[in-house]
């Protein structure tokens, strides 16, 4: 059985290694979703919001961070969705998707970014599946050949 809920400090930890295990994540990645996770884990009025997934025995095994979007309407942004790669392609991603989802309610619109090169491919896939479209595109956004792809969906 698995439960989403928002994260609490003691998952802290957990959080960490879930990210530092992940292949797609460049150095630099890690540390930028480990401020987040820290800011988001201190205080939601920091603009970060977590939940979790996690199983039975309250292993942790994947979250969702997202914020509002400051000095707009109903616009949020969604900053990281990560799943432990063991366990990949179960349908954790898209329950912790369908939470954020709902917890935004109708009328809102979220926003997320991705990298357009091959090793994010199954990450543009999976938001292409759950119903956001390309808002637009950034070359070399990155850096040289790797573009910044803005995805949002209206809720």
């Amino acid at each position: 059985m698995i439960t989403i809920r928002p994260a609490a400090a003691h998952d802290r930890s957990s959080l960490f290694s879930l990210v530092a295990g992940i292949s797609n994540f460049n150095q630099e990645e890690i540390e930028l979703a480990r401020e987040v996770i820290n800011d988001a884990l201190a205080s939601e009025k920091n603009g970060y919001y977590l939940l979790t997934a996690v199983d039975s025995d309250g292993l942790l095994l994947g979250f969702i961070c997202y914020g509002p979007i400051p000095i707009s309407d109903k616009r949020w942004d969604l900053y990281w969705i990560a799943v432990d790669p063991g366990q990949a392609r179960g349908g954790i991603g898209s329950r912790l998707l369908a939470a954020m989802e709902t917890k935004l309610g109708a009328g809102m619109r979220v926003y997320v970014d991705t990298s357009s090169t091959p090793g994010y491919a199954a990450a543009r896939s999976f938001y292409e599946r759950h119903g956001y479209q390309v808002a637009g595109t950034f070359p070399d956004f990155y850096r040289e050949g790797d573009d910044k792809i803005v995805y949002c969906k209206d809720l």
